[in-house]
């Protein structure tokens, strides 16, 4: 039922908007990872159908190692910067999702993708 009010709820990040990525070391909240991924991105302002957005409640964030297929989520608030921690080196891709007070999610945003350097401890002999 939730999913036939999306198309009334912030569709995508809007025009000219950036989904901001910037990469660091540190950080161990998410399976033993060395790295961080800070996301930013534009709060919306309108639904898909052009009306004012009045109860936004929230962001999700989406990442995963391929991209579209997002294997992890994590519900980040009513902010619009967030720090990914813990995250293993490789590529990986990202995208946000707005959410409305009645739980009704967006489609995702723009998709962006960052490569974390690898660490001298992640070099095994053999690999």
């Amino acid at each position: 039922m939730g999913r036939d009010f999306r198309r009334n709820l912030w569709a995508c990040l809007p025009a000219g908007a950036a989904l901001l990525v910037l990469v660091g070391c540190g950080g161990s909240e998410r399976g033993g990872g060395k790295y961080s991924v800070t996301l930013a991105w534009d709060a919306p302002t309108t639904n898909a159908d052009g009306t004012p957005l009045t109860d936004l409640a929230g962001y999700n964030v989406y990442d995963g190692e391929t991209s579209g297929i997002y294997t992890a989520v994590t519900d980040v608030g009513d902010v619009t910067t967030f720090t990914l921690k813990g995250l293993p080196a490789g590529l990986r891709f990202f995208a946000v999702t707005a959410y409305d007070s009645s739980g009704n999610e967006s489609d995702f945003s723009v998709e962006v993708s960052a490569t974390l350097p690898i660490a001298v401890g992640d070099i095994r002999a053999g690999d």
